[in-house]
Formats: C-alpha cells, structure tokens, sequence
C-alpha cells in the first residue's frame, strides 16, 4: 500500500502548478475543468510516483495556514545532497519566495530548510545525512569535487600564491605572506606537524585552494571537544568549496576522531565564515570580547560557534 495522492485547495491554480513543476520537477497532466460546477485541477506527479492534485473551486474559502494547526501542516520534498537543498532554498529566496526556516541539521539527522509556496503552505526541503563514515586512505579525504591531503614541503609556491592576499590574513588573523620562503616557513612549523590539518585540492586539476583542519579547543578543557578552522583562496569564493570541505571535516572529527563537541570561532566581520558555519549547522553561543590581539596589533572579538554530534 502507498499515498496515491495528497490534494491541495487554491485560489492560484496556475501559480501553484507551475511552482511544482518548475521548482521540484513535478509533471503536469492537461488541466481537467468541470464548468458545472466550476471544478479546475491539475495532477502533478514526481519521481517518488507520489501525486499532488492542485484544484480550485468558485467556492473555496481562503483560511490562513498555521504551523502547529492540526492535520496536514507541510509536504517534504527529498534531496540528494546538502547542496541542492542550499541551492534550491537560496534561489527561491532570490525568487521573492518566503523562507520561514534557515537551512539547518534537526535534532532526528536531516538537513533541511522550510519554503512557503504561493498560497503559504509549508514545503519541506531535506537531505537526510548518510550514516556511513567517509573513506580515509593514507589520512587523505575525498569528496564529489575536492581531494583533502596532508600538506608538504612542496605545496610551498601554492600557499604563497594564496596566502599572500591581505583578504585572506586580515580574515584570520594571521599577516599576508611576503616571501615563498615564509609560506615555507609556515608550511614546516604549523600546516605540515599538525596531523589533522589538509590541503584542499580540487579533484579535476589537483589545484591546492586553502586548508582546513581540527585540533584542540584552547577555551574548553575537555579532550572529546575539538575546533574546527580553515581558509579558502579568494578565487574560489562563493561556488561551494568549503561547506562541501567542511562537512566531510565534521564527519571525521565525529566518527573517526570521537568528539562530541566541534567549536569555530571568526572576527564579526567575516560574514562569509558565519554563512558557512550556519549551513553546517552550527549554534551561535556569544561573542567573546577581545578575545584576540593579531600581527598588527589590533584588538579582535571572536564570534564563538558549537555543534555538537547528537544534533549533526
């Protein structure tokens, strides 16, 4: 036995029709139109070979519809990775479509966001997270577009290709390198001795593109607790990089490493490390002030967020 269909009363037939087909792919049968009794529906279907019927009447009446009424609060489309949810959500956002819940992990695994179509009904966009642990060969990480490897001596002209950028230290806190031979430097003493720090390399070219990397949390004395950090060549801003990075990181700190707790914290002005940090999840604790002097001497606060393994 299974759901034929689910109906749905509209006063915006077509609107409501062309949204599933265009938004979630759904096929649309021919309109069926009684005139007797001013009848007009449409049969969407999806993959799944569940059936919305659309239909509208001379004679409905317009309710409003509230989260928590009873009976039928929401449909839930199913995705197949976290970014096709963050896709679809941010383009029905630019589309001048309500979002009235943020992408988010729940308390049951799923990572979903919560769209209003056209007539406000509550439209469930989800990916549940695989249960599997990532695949980690020789301490190296693979995922749809990146490989995470450990660096080497040899990454020394990349990272000063990157690293080089103010936009990139004034982010972290760290002084925009000047020489090959500082990134050199740098490479010996922290990104090559660290065990769980990698080099983002994208899987097409081999391209090194930033680092990311979990050690211990300096603000909490609890060794299952552990601190997510990384950074991302400006040139590759923006196409997904680093939540694609990220997730697998969590992953791993979770089920390889055994944390039950992973913290980052970012200065307030790096807007693009807190969108990140959102998408993957994380809960927003507080902002500790002047929690950090940098190379320049100014004084920074931190924005400190937690995931925690129960919610991811």
């Amino acid at each position: 036995m299974k759901i034929h269909h689910i109906a749905i009363w509209t006063l915006q037939l077509e609107k409501l029709k062309e949204f599933y087909v265009r938004y979630f792919n759904g096929t649309s049968n021919k309109k069926y139109i009684n005139s007797q009794k001013g009848f007009e529906s449409y049969f969407v279907s999806f993959e799944s070979g569940t059936t919305l019927e659309l239909m509208s009447r001379t004679d409905i009446q317009n309710v409003p519809i509230e989260e928590n009424r009873l009976g039928l609060t929401h449909l839930a489309f199913s995705f197949e990775n976290r970014e096709a949810v963050l896709s679809l959500t941010e383009q029905l956002r630019t589309e001048g479509y309500l979002i009235v819940g943020e992408p988010r992990i729940s308390g049951d695994g799923y990572f979903e966001s919560v769209i209003l179509d056209p007539d406000g009904n509550r439209i469930e966009c989800v990916y549940k997270e695989k249960q599997e642990s990532i695949l980690v060969e020789n301490h190296v990480i693979k995922t749809e577009r990146l490989i995470l490897r450990p660096f080497t001596e040899n990454d020394m002209e990349a990272v000063f290709n990157c690293c080089q950028n103010p936009n990139l230290g004034n982010n972290a806190g760290w002084k925009p390198h000047e020489t090959p031979e500082e990134s050199l430097k740098i490479l010996q003493t922290i990104f090559i001795p660290q065990k769980d720090t990698w080099a983002i390399t994208k899987k097409e070219n081999q391209q090194l593109i930033g680092a990311i990397g979990i050690m211990p949390d300096p603000k909490r004395e609890n060794p299952n607790a552990g601190m997510i950090g990384y950074w991302l060549d400006e040139a590759q801003w923006g196409k997904g990089y680093m939540s694609e990075a990220v997730s697998v990181v969590l992953e791993y700190g979770f089920n390889q490493l055994g944390l039950i707790l992973i913290s980052a914290n970012c200065y307030p002005q790096n807007e693009r490390s807190q969108r990140v940090l959102k998408k993957m999840g994380f809960t927003y604790e507080g902002m500790l002030h002047q929690a950090e002097v940098s190379y320049d001497g100014k004084i920074h606060d931190h924005l400190c967020y937690y995931l925690e393994k129960k919610s991811y």
